[in-house]
């Protein structure tokens, strides 16, 4: 039975994390999501109970295709970041031109898990995303990628590639229960923050990328609510919206 004293300092704990919190929050506005999803099963009720917690961050639930048409000039004055969970594979020429112009005005994206498979006919999502998952060998500038692979409930050990940028400084290495993907595209001009050392990953697992006036941040992480429930992957999630949306 735990004594008064550990008690009272367990007490003092809980209230100090909670004061540093209320600290590190005051002043700022929340951060405004548009969250995309579609094209790809997922565990609705726990992926949302996860965005409902996350700290700081507000978000409208945008079903692709449906919600394509959002995804234009303008939209950034209304939200601070888009975040991908899609697996689009519909969307039109005129909305992909509708897109670029978004970015080259400039607002937050972060692209998550299966978005990497998303838009695979269109060359340009490649470029912003800085990744591509391969459905078929493929060449890409004159090299050889792919059949890209996946396997589910692996443990993944993560490191951190670059502990100075705002996104990872502070963090350390952990290990998450997830999907592993293999086989797939990085572009060379993306910058590593995260690297999976897994048989069956690729290596990099998290980079940023610049498109018009657009910050990118692409996380392999999130297939379940295993991953979800990771307190890293939490915490990259936020920091890398806060990242994109020029929240530093």
């Amino acid at each position: 039975m735990k004594t008064f004293a550990s008690l009272a300092v367990s007490l003092a704990l809980a209230l100090a994390a909670f004061a540093h919190a209320q600290d590190h929050s005051a002043g700022k506005k929340p951060l405004r999501v548009l969250l995309t999803f579609g094209g790809h099963e997922f565990q609705e009720k726990e992926f949302f109970a996860m965005w409902d917690s996350l700290p700081g961050v507000t978000y409208t639930k945008a079903p692709l295709p449906q919600s394509a048409g959002l995804l234009k000039p303008g939209l950034e004055k209304d939200y601070d970041a888009i975040v991908c969970y899609d697996m689009n594979h519909a969307i039109t020429p005129e909305q992909q031109q509708a897109f670029l112009a978004l970015l080259d005005r400039g607002i937050g994206v972060v692209m998550l898990h299966h978005n990497l498979a998303s838009n695979p006919d269109w060359a340009a999502y490649r470029d912003i995303q800085g990744g591509r998952w391969l459905g078929a060998k493929t060449e890409i500038d004159g090299k050889s990628y792919g059949p890209s692979t996946y396997s589910h409930d692996e443990e993944l050990p993560i490191r951190i590639a670059d502990k100075d940028h705002p996104i990872t400084k502070g963090l350390s290495d952990f290990v998450i229960h997830d999907e592993s993907y293999g086989e797939f595209y990085v572009s060379p001009k993306v910058h590593v923050l995260l690297t999976s050392h897994h048989p069956k990953d690729t290596g990099p697992f998290a980079w940023t990328n610049e498109h018009g006036k657009s910050r990118i941040v692409y996380f392999q992480a999130g297939h379940d609510a295993k991953a979800w429930a990771c307190p890293s992957y939490q915490e990259i999630l936020v920091r890398s919206i806060r990242w994109t949306a020029r929240g530093e």
